[in-house]
This record gives C-alpha cells, structure tokens and sequence, in this order.
C-alpha cells in the first residue's frame, strides 16, 4: 500500500527535489512551495532519508481533513492511531505551520493537537507521553490551508542537511542542502573545477565533493 509523504526543502529547490524524488521512484510527485509531496512504500521513505541531499525531512501523512475550528483539528488528531507508532514512555513535540488560516493562534492549535494525542494515550493505555521541546522521540507536524489540516509523523529526526560531519559551528552558516541545490542549479558536474569565494566552513565545496 502507498504511502503520503511530503519533503520540505528551501524555497527555490522544489523542482530540484522533484526530479530528485522521482529518479529514487517516487510516485504521483508534486511540488508545492516548500517541498514536494509524494506517494510510495516504506523503502522509498528509507531511501529518501539516506540519499536525498535537498530535502529537510521527510514527513508522513497520517490524516488530512477539513475544518472550520480549533475542535475539528482536535477531533481529527484524536482520530489517529498514536498508540500504534509510539508509546508513552516515549516523548514527543508537535510543530504548526500555516497558509492563508482563519486561526488566530498557532500556538493554541498546537496545544490542541498535544492536548488530542495525549487524550488518546490516556484512553487506550492509560497514560500520556511527556513533551519534550529539545531532543523530542517523536515528532508532529501540521499543516493548515484556509479549510483543511495535515498531520504528519516524522520519519527523519534531525533535519537531514545535518549531514553529521562538522564539529564546529561558524556565524550564518549554509544549510547544506541549500549549498547542494545551488550547485544543481548552476549544472555543475564533477568533472569541472569548483571554485569556492565565499569559502567559511567549506560548505559548497563539502557537498561537491559527495556529490563528486
């Protein structure tokens, strides 16, 4: 069965990511502004996480509907089977975005949402998981339109242009994926010489090289 995905990425890289996307076999691939949604199985999910260089994350879709109020997110989140994908003993954190939303806080529709999952812990297991807003085990995300809501798992953890290899930090440091989506953009191909001027932390030249 097929599964709905959406993959954030820099604002610029969504036909990037689109061609990306559908050369590791994703299906029904469409590029909104922000990322690109996509259908396909758990492997794909996998293969997207291990070798995407422009994607932030990759989400899963686990509900989507319409609303008018702050109780119609509610009820959809307190819908979703929570307890099959994490226990309570585990922590979460939910993240809000919006686009065109009549809601006036984000930030009571994220309590909404934390308040709905934990409701549903409490009356399948007797238990709620605890928040955590630093190193969550488990995080939420959502998505509102003027009228409808997506709710997400997501499948990555830490944001994927963490590629894990520098130790140090600069000031106003290049996202990775942002560096390797610049090079797409610019057609370079392994073959040419690459020359840095802006050379801080070696960011472009980094992502060249595993590119290369």
């Amino acid at each position: 069965m097929a599964e709905k995905f959406f993959a954030p990425c820099p604002r610029g890289l969504e036909p990037g990511l689109e061609e990306e996307l559908t050369g590791l076999g994703a299906r029904n691939v469409h590029p909104v502004h922000g990322g690109v949604a996509f259908t396909g199985d758990w492997a794909l999910a996998w293969a997207v996480n291990l070798e995407s260089r422009l994607a932030t994350r990759v989400l899963w879709q686990v509900a989507h509907g319409r609303y008018r109020g702050e109780q119609d997110i509610y009820k959809l989140a307190y819908g979703v089977t929570w307890a099959k994908w994490f226990t309570p003993e585990q922590t979460m954190r939910v993240y809000v975005t919006a686009r065109r939303s009549p809601l006036k806080s984000l930030e009571f529709i994220t309590l909404r949402i934390k308040d709905a999952v934990c409701d549903h812990f409490r009356a399948v297991r007797g238990e709620r998981p605890s928040i955590d807003t630093a190193n969550p085990d488990v995080r939420i995300h959502a998505f509102l339109t003027a009228d409808e809501v997506m709710l997400y798992v997501d499948t990555s953890g830490e944001p994927l242009y963490k590629r894990g290899f520098k130790h140090a930090a600069v000031e106003a440091p290049l996202k990775e994926n942002l560096a390797a989506g610049i090079l797409r953009m610019t057609g370079w191909h392994p073959s040419e010489a690459l020359l840095d001027p802006m050379c801080g932390s070696g960011t472009f030249l980094i992502e060249a090289v595993q590119i290369a």
